[in-house]
């Protein structure tokens, strides 16, 4: 991904890893490197930056970027989340829809849903691999309406076939989103984010 995007003409790339990378291909991709934990790391830091991408943004990580883009409101982002398994609870951006839904009220309902994300293609049966790809795109609704609550235009398109999603660890959909252009003000001053502390402060 970070190759792509820097030929496609950006004036800037930034690239963000939580640890410095040690392959010879990443440390050879352009672009300024920027070693941050994404629970903590903010990119509306970076002022410049226009388009934030991520490419298997693993569980929790995920989580962290949906609330990083609420809070900076990037002009356009997208997301391939994957590994649903290792979302977690507090951090979880979409609870206010499932407990809207009477799904997932607390942090055991939100255990046993991302059990059921593991119910995979071949894993069982087709019934519990429809039961694996609805707790995914449960998961992902409730992302998208937390970005949507915080004034952003957003949502879950599948742009690969779902039976590579076999246990809930390979991504095969894309939260994308936007900033309306005449919303900012009224946007900002509703964020949900700003409601969200975790025990750190972030």
């Amino acid at each position: 991904v970070a190759t792509v995007l820097a030929d496609l003409g950006f004036e800037k790339t930034y690239l963000v890893d939580r640890d410095h990378p040690t392959s010879d291909e990443a440390r050879a991709t352009r672009g300024e490197r920027v070693t941050a934990d994404l629970r903590h790391f903010d990119v509306a830091a970076l002022t410049d930056a226009s388009c934030v991408v991520a490419k298997h943004v693993c569980g929790v990580a995920m989580d962290y970027s949906v609330r990083m883009v609420a809070r900076a409101r990037p002009e356009v982002f997208a997301f391939a989340p994957c590994c649903y398994f290792s979302c977690e609870y507090d951090a979880y951006p979409g609870r206010e829809l499932l407990a809207e839904l009477g799904v997932c009220r607390d942090a055991r309902d939100f255990d046993m849903l991302k059990k059921l994300t593991q119910w995979g293609p071949n894993q069982f049966s087709p019934s519990t691999e429809a039961a694996g790809r609805w707790a995914m795109d449960l998961i992902d609704a409730g992302r998208v309406d937390f970005l949507r609550r915080s004034g952003l235009d957003a949502a879950a398109l599948p742009y690969a076939d779902a039976r590579l999603a076999l246990d809930g660890a390979l991504e095969c959909t894309l939260l994308v989103g936007w900033r309306p252009p005449d919303a900012d003000a009224d946007a900002a001053a509703a964020s949900p984010w700003d409601t969200y502390q975790d025990e750190n402060g972030t």
